[in-house]
């Protein structure tokens, strides 16, 4: 396994990461190792997109979902 080291945390953000972790019963380091897997497990939009064209769907991008959304809300 990996570490990670995040260096220059403003006091505020520690405070608040600090404080978090303690009402789950946690240590930070835990709490934070928790956070850092969750959010590894999600893909990003960008990656769903690839997934999808890498399926053979067809290429989207963001600018693309924006403009449907807004021709969908102009339609009503």
């Amino acid at each position: 396994m990996k570490n990670i080291q995040v260096k220059n945390v403003p006091d505020e953000v520690h405070r608040v990461w600090k404080t978090r972790a303690a009402a789950a019963g946690m240590s930070l380091q835990e709490y934070l190792h928790r956070k850092l897997i969750k959010e590894a497990q999600q893909p990003t939009v960008a990656e769903v997109l690839a997934r999808v064209e890498h399926r053979g769907g067809p290429k989207i991008d963001g600018e693309l979902i924006v403009e449907m959304i807004r021709e969908d809300r102009d339609s009503r």
